[in-house]
C-alpha cells in the first residue's frame, strides 16, 4: 500500500483555493468546518448536510453553485489518503460531525430543533481514504444517502501489478454502494479523468471495476458538460449509479474535478 499513497503529493494544489469564499457563516468543529451559506433556511422536513473530504473553499463554492439547499462540513487534512483513513477509522468521527453540526445549527438559530434528514458524502482525490473507512461501518453506511466521488476512488492491485487487477477487498464498500444506487436505494455519482498513477489503480480503472461488478458497459458520450474545462468522453448510468469519464491525464485535469464538484452535486435527484 506504500505506493498507493505516493500520488497524493500531486493534489497539494488543493490549498490554492480561489480567493473569494462564498458569503455565509463558518463554524469550527472538532474534525472540520461547518459552512452555512448566506440566506440558508432548512426545509420543513429537515436539513441536508454535505460532508466533503479534501478541499475547503472550493467545496463551499460548489455547494452554493449547485443550488442545493444544504449546509456543508469540509474536512481538509494536510497529508495523503492515510490521514483521512486514520481520521475516519473510528465510526465516532462521523457521528461526532453530525452531532456537532446539529449543535452549531441550533446555537446559530438556524433551527430550534435541527434534524438532519439527508447526508451526502463527497470526496476529492485523497479524501477517498476516509470514505472507504466510513463505508465499513454498517451504521455509518446506512446513514449516508448519497456519495459523490470527484476523481477520488483509488485502489491497489492484487498479484502481478503488470496485470493491473484492482484489489476487490479495497472496493467492497464502493461496490455495495453501486449496487444500492443501481437499485434506487442510494445515490452514487463517480467522475474520473485519465491520469494514470504508477503502481496502483487509477480512478478510471476503479470506475471500470464498479461498472463491471454491475455487469454494465460504458457508452461513448460527448455531451456538453456544465463544469468549466471538463470534456466528457464516456458515461454509465444504472438507476441512481452514475459514472462519468472525462478527458485529461495531467494534474490540472485532476483538479478540475474539485472545482466541478458542483455539477456532480446537481445530478442528485435530477
Amino acid at each position: 500500500m506504500r505506493t498507493l499513497l505516493l500520488f497524493f503529493a500531486l493534489p497539494t494544489t488543493v490549498a490554492a483555493q480561489p480567493a473569494d469564499p462564498p458569503p455565509g457563516q463558518r463554524l469550527k468543529l472538532t474534525d472540520g468546518q461547518l459552512f452555512i451559506p448566506a440566506g440558508y433556511k432548512p426545509a420543513a422536513d429537515g436539513i441536508e448536510l454535505v460532508l466533503h473530504l479534501h478541499g475547503g473553499t472550493a467545496a463551499e463554492q460548489s455547494l452554493v453553485r449547485s443550488g442545493r439547499s444544504a449546509v456543508i462540513v469540509c474536512v481538509a487534512i494536510p497529508g495523503l489518503s492515510k490521514v483521512y483513513a486514520d481520521r475516519f477509522q473510528s465510526p465516532a468521527t462521523f457521528a461526532r460531525i453530525l452531532d456537532e453540526s446539529k449543535a452549531k445549527l441550533k446555537e446559530m438559530h438556524v433551527s430550534s430543533d435541527p434534524k438532519i434528514r439527508r447526508v451526502i458524502v463527497s470526496s476529492f482525490s485523497a479524501g477517498f481514504g476516509g470514505v472507504r473507512e466510513m463505508l465499513k461501518d454498517p451504521a455509518t453506511y446506512d446513514r449516508i444517502d448519497a456519495l459523490v466521488m470527484a476523481d477520488s476512488i483509488y485502489a491497489g492491485y492484487v498479484g502481478d501489478s503488470a496485470k493491473r487487477q484492482v484489489d476487490p477487498k479495497l472496493m467492497e464498500g464502493f461496490v455495495k454502494s453501486a449496487n444500492d444506487a443501481a437499485a434506487g436505494k442510494k445515490w452514487l455519482v463517480v467522475s474520473h479523468c485519465d491520469l494514470q498513477p504508477e503502481g496502483y489503480a487509477s480512478t478510471a480503472e476503479t470506475a471500470d471495476f464498479l461498472i463491471s461488478a454491475l455487469g454494465g458497459t460504458r457508452e461513448p458520450a460527448s455531451d456538453p458538460w456544465a463544469a468549466d474545462g471538463l470534456k466528457m468522453k464516456s458515461r454509465f448510468r444504472k438507476g441512481q449509479f452514475r459514472v462519468y469519464g472525462f478527458a485529461g491525464d495531467k494534474g490540472p485535469d485532476h483538479m478540475r474535478h474539485l472545482h466541478g464538484l458542483w455539477a456532480l452535486l446537481k445530478l442528485i435527484d435530477e
